[in-house]
């Protein structure tokens, strides 16, 4: 099942990424790939109607024997469901189909009515007839083992990450980047700073002259790094202690990397980046340097990197 969430979920983002850029083309894809892949979750045989039947209009794919219609849509916007069931009784769907169902290849809203259509030809029910990923993963967990087993190679068959190793990469740099600062057995623990944290003062004035590098720097990675790092914070088992430790570390780390850059954090910044890669290169095979670059200017914000005030003996 984790192999299947895994998969489903990059499906999910890679069409959301899509569908805010306007690049309709998955979408498609998603199409014929939800066709093999609801014929394994439904046991059905469905046929991908845009491409047999140009005037559906209305429904995707359609297994004419079971009497079952799929819409497979990108959006969750409640004007795409009435629409989609308006048309499916324009089109008289409903004399070949009896069931409909539609697939949001995303997250579903709580949609306040429930029911949508003509009693006379189809009504459907939003509770139960509108799917997106979450409920997929709930229909696979209620099957058997042998089907569920078949699901995941399918699913691991044709679902190929090709960012797989990067995100892999990213939380493990994260990881044990929090590891090795927060080392209880290093001999810089528990020499640090007292200060209070003023990310305002340090970016604005302190470093005035590389404020707006250093906060567009941390806008544009935050997008690519900010969620990975703070679920690395908040659920992996490194504990509270660990990242008090990692704080105290990096106040005194930094502070010396940065006197020897004389007071230039760009300069600074990127030799830590250079020489924490190379710590982390002894410990893991690989690392995400852009990684290791969005955490210590993160940091930077926590004040935990170049701290404002004099090194003391805590």
């Amino acid at each position: 099942m984790d192999s299947i969430i895994e998969r489903l979920s990059y499906i999910k983002s890679q069409v959301e990424i899509s569908t805010s850029q306007n690049l309709t083309d998955i979408n498609i894809y998603a199409e014929n790939f939800f066709r093999d892949f609801l014929d394994l979750v439904l046991g059905h045989k469905f046929q991908n109607i845009n491409i047999d039947e140009k005037n559906a209009a209305a429904i995707d794919l359609g297994d004419k024997t079971a009497k079952i219609a799929i819409q497979v849509t990108s959006t969750n916007e409640f004007s795409k469901i009435e629409k989609t069931v308006a048309k499916f009784n324009e089109k008289k769907l409903y004399e070949t189909y009896d069931d409909l169902k539609i697939v949001i290849v995303g997250s579903k809203k709580a949609y306040k009515k429930k029911k949508i259509g003509d009693s006379s030809r189809h009504e459907l029910d939003v509770t139960k007839d509108v799917w997106d990923i979450s409920a997929l993963v709930g229909l696979i967990g209620n099957k058997s083992v042998d089907e569920i087993q078949k699901i995941r190679d399918f699913l691991e068959e044709q679902v190929k990450f090709i960012s797989k190793n990067h995100v892999s990469k990213e939380i493990s740099t994260f990881e044990n980047l929090i590891l090795l600062l927060s080392d209880e057995d290093h001999p810089s623990i528990g020499i640090g700073f007292l200060e209070e944290p003023d990310p305002d003062g340090k970016i604005n004035e302190r470093f005035a002259d590389h404020s707006v590098l250093l906060t567009n720097e941390f806008k544009d990675l935050y997008t690519e790094y900010g969620e990975v790092l703070s679920d690395v914070r908040q659920h992996s088992e490194l504990g509270q202690t660990k990242l008090r430790r990692l704080g105290i570390y990096l106040k005194n780390y930094s502070d010396q990397v940065l006197t020897d850059c004389d007071g230039d954090p760009k300069e600074a910044l990127k030799k830590l980046v250079q020489e924490l890669e190379s710590l982390l290169k002894n410990r893991i095979n690989y690392c995400d340097v852009t990684a290791i670059r969005f955490f210590l200017i993160d940091e930077l914000l926590r004040c935990n990197v170049f701290p404002n005030k004099e090194a003391i003996n805590a």
